[in-house]
């Protein structure tokens, strides 16, 4: 209801300063006093905060930061934990690695 408040579009983004912002449905912009930033979503999953690191900006836009967040609050609704998720992609690509360097 009050999530427009919150919007982050790519301009707000890009002009932030260092700190936290909220980009509303828990999604957040962490921006570095180097000029660097990341994504991270905030999710509670059987009543654990966890907060999962979406990825760089701005490599990874606002509407794809949206996106992801939507993702990973879906996989924490149906119990999943997002860490190992996360862990599970990592491992799968690395098996897979070698289909690209053989």
């Amino acid at each position: 209801m009050f999530g427009f408040f919150y919007k982050l579009t790519e301009l707000r983004a890009h002009e932030a300063a260092t700190g936290r912002h909220a980009a509303g449905r828990g999604l957040w912009l962490c921006k570095h006093s180097d000029g660097s930033a990341h994504w991270e979503v905030c999710l509670t999953i059987n009543g654990q905060r966890s907060d999962v690191r979406l990825g760089e900006y701005p490599p990874l836009s606002v509407r794809q930061a949206y996106a992801e967040g939507a993702k990973w609050r879906g996989l924490a609704r149906r119990g999943l934990d997002p860490a190992a998720e996360q862990e599970a992609i990592r491992d799968a690509a690395a098996r897979n690695l070698h289909q690209f360097y053989s």
